[in-house]
């Protein structure tokens, strides 16, 4: 746990460096908090509760961004969920118009009833903005990285291996001020009898005032190959309020 503790500080660092460093006209650093809790009441007893963190900067074609977030539930009072995810990213738009992008990324996750004790995937890659309008964004981009499974329960069960990654992104305004995004990605096994990862949120977003909106979240994590004893896919539906700062 120490070595993820410090290979997490590490990038940390590495992505604060480029918020810093990446120039003089940079933009103040944004970000938004996100916190929802669902509870239900019957014939059992279950609570969620789901917290984010995005933070981000731009300077000119630089682009530096560190996300996180932590999600628990139970049930009748026993725990049945328990994940966390941090992903730190940085881009650089080599073309003068800015459509051709390269990237690079680390994230680390857990998930403790899928039997993920953590993961690390170090990526890089290429990508297109296909649309970067204040009302209308969509980018994809894809690489390759190496993947570092560490498991609890089933520790027979760790490895490392190359990955590659597709992913996308689209944020489209709706009824004027709200907003609804799709953030997707799949991370093809390359070798056999390597899982293949697939992650989509979907996040609609109302604004209440000019910095704190309520939102519904649709996560769907699904994994090919699981470890014995989890399922396939996971589900989660969010509601909650997202302050921007």
């Amino acid at each position: 746990m120490k070595t993820v503790l410090f290979i997490g500080i590490l990038s940390v660092v590495f992505f604060s460096n480029n918020l810093v460093s990446a120039g003089q006209t940079s933009t103040p650093l944004t970000g938004g908090i996100f916190a929802g809790y669902n509870r239900s009441n019957g014939n059992t007893n279950k609570s969620v509760a789901n917290m984010r963190l995005d933070l981000g900067r731009l300077s000119g074609r630089h682009a530096a961004s560190l996300k996180g977030g932590m999600s628990y539930s139970s049930n009748n009072d026993l725990m049945d969920g328990q994940k966390w995810d941090v992903l730190g990213r940085y881009s650089y738009d080599f073309i003068q118009e800015g459509e051709w992008f390269t990237f690079y990324q680390f994230l680390a996750d857990h998930d403790r009833f899928a039997d993920i004790h953590y993961r690390l995937t170090p990526s890089a890659g290429f990508g297109y903005h296909l649309a970067r309008l204040k009302e209308w964004e969509w980018s994809v981009d894809a690489g390759f990285g190496v993947r570092f499974e560490r498991h609890r329960v089933n520790p027979s069960e760790d490895d490392v291996f190359p990955t590659a990654i597709v992913h996308t992104f689209m944020k489209k305004t709706v009824f004027s001020k709200a907003f609804l995004s799709e953030d997707f990605v799949i991370y093809p096994g390359l070798e056999a009898q390597v899982a293949s990862t697939i992650r989509s949120e979907t996040v609609f977003s109302n604004p209440l005032t000019d910095r704190l909106s309520t939102e519904l979240r649709y996560i769907l994590d699904y994994n090919t190959a699981p470890s014995e004893g989890s399922k396939k896919s996971d589900i989660q539906l969010l509601a909650g309020v997202n302050y921007t700062f």
